[in-house]
Formats: C-alpha cells, structure tokens, sequence
C-alpha cells in the first residue's frame, strides 16, 4: 500500500521568490534491488549526523537488511527511510536536503499505524540524546522520554521515547 502527499511550497530567498514544483511523495516496500542504496542512503545520513560521536568513519549502523523498511520515494529518488520490529520504531532516516518537507512525519505516522496494526498498546523508540532536532520532531508528535541511559556498545547519552496508542501521549516514565 502505497500513500501520497505533496511536498509544501518553499520560498528560496526573500528578495526573490521562486517556486518549485510540488512533488509527490510515495511511500512504498523496498524493492528487491534496492537494499543496497537503501544501506548507503542511511549510512550517508549516519555518517553526516553521528561523525561527532566516533573517532572514525563510517558510523556503525548495525542494518545490512532493509527489506522490510518503507521508502519516502520523490522524484524517483530514496528520500527516507523508517522500519519497525514488534513495538519498536527502529529506524527512521530522512536525507538533509529533504527534512522539514513532511517526509519525516509522514514516515513516522506510517510507522506508527504499522506497529498499533499489531496491537500493541505503547510504542518505543530509541534516539541519540544530543540529536535534538530528532528529540522535538518525537516530541512535537506526541512521543515522550521514558528514560535516559547510556548505550549499551558506544557509551554515549540515549533517550528511549514512548507514545501511547489510548491517549496518542505517553506514558510516565519508567522507573527502569
């Protein structure tokens, strides 16, 4: 199943106004060929968004198998990505060039509707602290800290986030 929305007007400068055509966005199953840009098209955005956190590049991503993720498709390119494993949003990657169109949330909320589809009563997610444009873009759609705690592997600061499905809000956190 496939969903559509149409990507905003978006103005280049104030001086000079020039409008881009609105592009459809498609969400849709990796492709039987497509695991392998799927794999660099996160590990590029890992790279740009996490270099701060490692000593060397590439970021781990841990993922070599994409083929249960959703794409963002616009323009006939990979625009993101998100993939879900019983109650938890395990990915969810938008390319920079591409944020702050609505491809994030609609991603997000698809995720969201695949993992209530399952019925579970309180979806997770895990984010890197110090990504805070991630930590208000949760935020902003209803998800809430349950608890902070440092990651297992590499050590530095995490969030695990909640929403509940009763209220669309989360839970108290935790005592974990």
């Amino acid at each position: 199943m496939s969903e559509r929305c149409v990507r905003p007007f978006r103005a280049q400068t104030s001086t000079s106004i020039v409008a881009s055509m609105p592009e459809e966005i498609v969400i849709r199953r990796v492709g039987p060929d497509e695991n392998s840009s799927v794999h660099q098209l996160v590990q590029a955005i890992a790279d740009e968004t996490f270099a701060y956190l490692f000593a060397t590049l590439p970021v781990p991503i841990g993922e070599a198998n994409w083929f249960s993720a959703w794409l963002a498709i616009s323009g006939g390119e990979i625009v993101g990505v998100t993939m879900t494993r019983d109650e938890w949003l395990s990915d969810l990657w938008v390319r920079s060039d591409s944020r702050r169109t609505g491809i994030g949330a609609k991603l997000l909320a698809h995720a969201e509707r695949e993992i209530w589809s399952r019925g579970h009563d309180v979806i997770r997610l895990r984010v890197v602290k110090s990504n805070t444009r991630a930590v208000h873009f949760y935020e902003s759609r209803g998800w809430r800290v349950n608890r902070e705690f440092s990651h297992e592997k590499f050590g530095h600061m995490m969030l695990e986030m909640i929403k509940s499905k009763e209220t669309g809000a989360a839970f108290q956190p935790d005592d974990r």
